[in-house]
């Protein structure tokens, strides 16, 4: 068994690596840049270069490989028709796609398609429907609320399905150590409550003994201000998106795939806040 990583630098595949690193399992983190990656992270993994933009990586990535943690990076001219091509000439096993939460009902969306891509090419899988992550508070919300002491996101008074990237990491590595087990299966992972983010503020500040607000912007005042302080709009837009679904009420389904494939239940945003919280004073 040897599991390929891909979105080691991200959230979710560091802690899927580190997963199976601490299982003594087989792997190797796939990135645009291993001299980078290792100037970073050290030495503990092994790399290879994997870069879904350039073909020409994908033989390199995939030698000896049979099962594959599968995320959908940034850029343009992704070619995962061909990867997934390539993946099925050399027998992959099970691969792991870490996708969204509700996109069965998101056509527009790039995780639709690549889950009947997926499916198309008859290659064992499990997908695992991610809610909003808990990490994004120490994230790109990290800043203001570092040194402002306000979460500054337009999500309106809606609710959300905060999830653990923990938590999820565990739940793609069972599925790729037994695929037997998880083969064709679509877990929606999510945390066992849905907050807003006036719920969120208020428990940031029992925790950190800091008062911290949600100042709940407009759309407009967020855009404005966000390009005040010179981020990039593309960017903007995507925060921007993200939220809309929290804003329009549509985010606060809860699932219980997590404790059904574990026994256990998940984490909880106070337990996540306290874990961090030194990111935020």
């Amino acid at each position: 068994m040897k599991v390929l990583v891909t979105g080691f630098t991200g959230k979710v595949g560091l802690q899927v690596a580190n997963y199976l690193k601490n299982r003594a399992i087989p792997m190797a983190c796939g990135v645009r840049n291993v001299e980078r990656a290792k100037a970073k992270f050290g030495d503990a993994y092994e790399y290879v270069s994997l870069d879904f933009s350039d073909s020409s990586t994908f033989d390199g990535a995939l030698e000896n490989i049979d099962r594959i943690f599968l995320m959908y990076p940034p850029g343009e001219n992704l070619q995962f028709d061909i990867f997934l091509e390539k993946a099925k000439d050399k027998d992959i096993k099970h691969i792991t796609y870490l996708s969204l939460k509700d996109v069965q009902f998101m056509p527009f969306i790039h995780h639709y398609k690549m889950e009947k891509l997926i499916k198309s090419y008859k290659i064992p899988y499990t997908f695992v429907r991610a809610g909003y992550f808990m990490q994004n508070l120490n994230d790109f919300l990290c800043k203001e609320i570092k040194e402002r002491q306000r979460i500054f996101v337009p999500a309106g008074k809606g609710k959300t399905s905060f999830v653990d990237t923990r938590d999820l990491a565990e739940i793609s590595a069972l599925s790729l150590v037994d695929e037997v087990k998880h083969k064709n299966q679509i877990y929606a992972i999510t945390g066992n409550e849905a907050l807003g983010f006036f719920d969120v503020a208020r428990i940031m500040t029992e925790v950190l003994g800091v008062k911290i607000e949600y100042t709940n912007p407009s759309v407009k005042e967020f855009k404005e201000y966000m390009r005040k302080i010179g981020e990039d709009e593309g960017f903007v837009n995507v925060v921007v998106g993200v939220h809309m679904p929290t804003k329009l009420g549509l985010a606060k389904g809860i699932k219980h795939d997590y404790e059904k494939v574990t026994g256990k239940m998940p984490t909880n945003i106070r337990k996540y806040i306290e874990d961090f919280k030194e990111n935020w004073i």
